[in-house]
């Protein structure tokens, strides 16, 4: 074992030695004014530019039911839709349905437990009256 060791070693010292192959070093070019390999110089007047021909490409405005509008196009939920929500998310779930064992979810340790093999869960949320 000890003589493998040693040999690998010795195989080993002249393959680090070997020096690594050198890449060119790349001559800067002169900027051309259609080279697409560099990214363009951003200034004022190249923004006002692409915003100009972003409006003129869907000139439609803004919808002002839509103005008020989040990141994602998402609207502030309303009065009504907060209620909405609460509600339904406080509603007694129905025992023969796909959310019975919403307020029990049925695990054992980290594992859910899905399908038929849930009924134990569902005869317990019927009985401690966490579905209907």
């Amino acid at each position: 074992m000890k003589g493998m060791f040693v040999v690998g070693c010795l195989v080993a010292m002249p393959l680090a030695a070997w020096p690594l192959p050198e890449t060119p070093v790349p001559k800067p070019a002169d900027p051309v004014a259609g080279d697409l390999s560099q990214p363009p110089v951003l200034s004022d007047e190249l923004i006002r530019k692409a915003v100009r021909d972003t409006i003129a490409e869907d000139p439609h405005p803004v919808d002002p039911a839509k103005a008020s509008a989040g990141v994602y196009g998402t609207t502030v939920p309303g009065m009504h839709d907060k209620m909405s929500a609460a509600f339904e998310q406080a509603r007694v779930p129905d025992c023969l349905h796909d959310d019975a064992l919403k307020l029990q979810p049925a695990y054992i340790g980290p594992i859910a437990v899905v399908g038929p093999y849930s009924l134990p869960w569902v005869i317990a949320a019927v009985i401690r009256g966490k579905c209907h």
